[in-house]
């Protein structure tokens, strides 16, 4: 190969790069960045008068929208099918627990957008309410039915050697246990917290003080989107909105305090 030459290929493959980086950085500056949630998952995502609001939904558009200046596409689904959609690249991502099963199609952030811990719950009028909030780990808890919903990841690999009853959704799994499903449920001290209080079911079930785990959702952006190289500069940003005060009054806004959630 002549030197000439050498150089002219160089050269091609140079542009190449270039118009290739130029064209990725085009698509996420005008192609909104498509994240689902989970439907009826309050305060963290749910629908009220048509839109659709939440913590987590919040949070992504404080740091695309207001903070990078991009565009938001959030969309509420039944859990199930919002990771079938970012599996086969029919959505850019979630927000949710990073686990084995979704790293497989996914990349998910190491940095918490929500950290929230993991309670039992209980029925107050339990025969065995006394021996359920003696339990010491969530080992202890195996003898018991335990009550979760489709879609839980969590419980899908922390579970699988419990009685496990799956309902429909977070909120199907709360009101079976109250009205005497199964023995015991789990919940956070954010969503759990929300429903007991807003849905009249904290008269019926109880948030026992153990904590068997803590969830840290973070952004997973599936390896099919054009927007998977983005999980860096959303990590950077969130940095800065939890040391400016940018998270407060998201928090507020739902009746939470930040400074006990990340």
């Amino acid at each position: 190969m002549t030197q000439r030459l050498a150089f002219r290929v160089a050269f091609a493959l140079a542009l190449a790069m270039l118009v290739t980086g130029m064209s990725a950085r085009m698509v996420q500056a005008d192609t909104p960045i498509r994240l689902v949630f989970a439907s009826e998952l309050a305060p963290l995502s749910f629908e009220e008068a048509g839109k659709v609001r939440g913590i987590l939904v919040d949070l992504a558009s404080e740091v695309f929208v207001t903070r990078l200046g991009g565009k938001l596409d959030a969309a509420l689904y039944p859990w199930e099918r919002a990771q079938h959609m970012v599996e086969v690249g029919e959505a850019d991502g979630f927000i949710t627990i990073a686990t084995s099963a979704r790293a497989a199609y996914a990349n998910c952030g190491r940095i918490p957008v929500l950290r929230a811990p993991l309670h039992p719950l209980v029925r107050r009028d339990h025969p065995r309410r006394s021996d359920i909030a003696a339990a010491g780990s969530l080992a202890d808890l195996r003898a018991f039915a335990i009550v979760s919903y489709l879609g839980n990841g969590w419980a899908k690999q922390n579970l699988a050697k419990f009685d496990v009853y799956y309902a429909a959704d977070y909120q199907a799994s709360l009101n079976g246990l109250a009205q005497g499903r199964g023995d015991v449920g789990f919940a956070t001290t954010t969503t759990g917290g929300y429903f007991l209080r807003e849905f009249a079911l904290g008269n019926k079930l109880e948030m026992l003080p153990l904590v068997v785990d803590t969830f840290d959702y973070v952004l997973c952006l599936g390896k099919k989107s054009p927007h998977a190289a983005r999980l860096a500069e959303f990590e950077r940003v969130l940095e800065v909105l939890r040391s400016d005060g940018g998270y407060s009054p998201i928090m507020e806004r739902y009746g939470l305090q930040a400074d006990a959630l990340y």
